[in-house]
C-alpha cells in the first residue's frame, strides 16, 4: 500500500472528540513513517525512515484510536518521507521489529567471562 493511501485512509478517521488529556489517557503516540502491509489489517510505522538505527513498529489497525499527519523529513537530494503520529490504545499488543546483523559472536562473548 503507498504511503499516501495510507495516510488518506486514516486522516478519513473521524477527527478525535475528546480532549488531548482524554485521549493521552487512552493511547500512546508513535511517530514514524507509514509503510503498506500485505495484512489490511496491521499497519507498519518505520521509527526514523533516514536513520541507520531505525526499527519498524507493527500495530493492529483495529487498536489506532487517532492519526495525525506529522512534518515530512527531507534529505539535501529531495527524498521525502511522509510522517504519522498514530495514537494506539493501551494494553495493545504490538511488534518492535529491530534489524540486526547474523554473526557468531561466541568468540567476542568469551573475551567478557
Amino acid at each position: 500500500m503507498e504511503t499516501m493511501t495510507l495516510i488518506a485512509r486514516y486522516s478519513a478517521l473521524e477527527p478525535y472528540r475528546g480532549s488531548p488529556e482524554k485521549l493521552r489517557q487512552v493511547a500512546v503516540a508513535f511517530t514514524g513513517s507509514p509503510r503498506g502491509n500485505p495484512d489490511p489489517g496491521k499497519v507498519l510505522l518505520i521509527s526514523d525512515p533516514f536513520s541507520q538505527q531505525a526499527f519498524v513498529y507493527e500495530f493492529r489497525a483495529a487498536d489506532i484510536v487517532y492519526m495525525e499527519e506529522a512534518p515530512s523529513l527531507a534529505l539535501g537530494d529531495g527524498t521525502m518521507a511522509a510522517m504519522v503520529r498514530l495514537w494506539v490504545r493501551k494494553g495493545a499488543t504490538a511488534l518492535k521489529l529491530v534489524p540486526f546483523h547474523v554473526q557468531d559472536t561466541a568468540h567476542a562473548l568469551r573475551e567478557f567471562v
